[in-house]
C-alpha cells in the first residue's frame, strides 16, 4: 500500500512508480487559497521530493502538473478560464479538454499526476503548458 506524507503544508501525498497522487481536500484548498501560485510552487516541490524518494526524474513539467492541480481543485472556475481563452485554443482541443474536465469533476478527491506512459489525461495537461500564464492570471494565480 502506498504511503501517504503530509510534510509539505499538511497537504498529502503519495509518490508512486511515475505517479503522484494529491489529496484534494480542505488543507490543498486553503494552501491554494493562499495569494501567488500555490500550485506551481506545490509543483516545484513534489518534482524535487519525487526525484529524492524515487531516484529518477518525474517526467512531468512543472506547468502541466500545476495545470493539472489547478483544473482539479478549481474544476468549475478552470472550465470557464478554457471557455475564454477560446482564441488561443482550436475547437477539437477546446472539445477534447472541455470532455476531460466533465470526467475530472467525477473524481476529484485524488488528484492522479501521471507520466504519459500511465496517465491518458497527460496529454491534455501538456496541451495547455504553453497557455500556462494566460490560465495561471485568469484564475487569479499569478506569482
Amino acid at each position: 500500500m502506498p504511503e501517504w506524507n503530509d510534510e509539505y503544508m499538511n497537504i498529502l501525498l503519495c509518490y508512486t512508480d511515475r505517479l503522484v497522487q494529491i489529496k484534494c481536500d480542505e488543507e490543498l484548498m486553503k494552501y491554494l487559497a493562499l495569494p501567488g501560485n500555490g500550485a506551481l510552487e506545490l509543483s516545484k516541490y513534489i518534482k524535487e521530493k519525487y526525484k529524492k524518494y524515487r531516484n529518477k526524474n518525474l517526467d512531468i513539467s512543472v506547468d502541466s502538473l500545476a495545470i493539472e492541480i489547478l483544473a482539479h481543485a478549481y474544476i468549475d472556475k478552470f472550465a470557464e478560464t478554457i471557455e475564454k481563452i477560446n482564441n488561443r485554443v482550436t475547437k477539437n482541443d477546446k472539445n477534447e479538454i472541455i470532455q476531460a474536465m466533465e470526467k475530472i469533476k467525477d473524481r476529484t478527491e485524488i488528484i492522479d499526476c501521471g507520466e504519459k506512459a500511465i496517465d491518458s489525461n497527460r496529454i491534455i495537461w501538456d496541451m495547455l503548458k504553453p497557455l500556462s500564464q494566460v490560465i495561471y492570471t485568469l484564475l487569479g494565480k499569478n506569482a
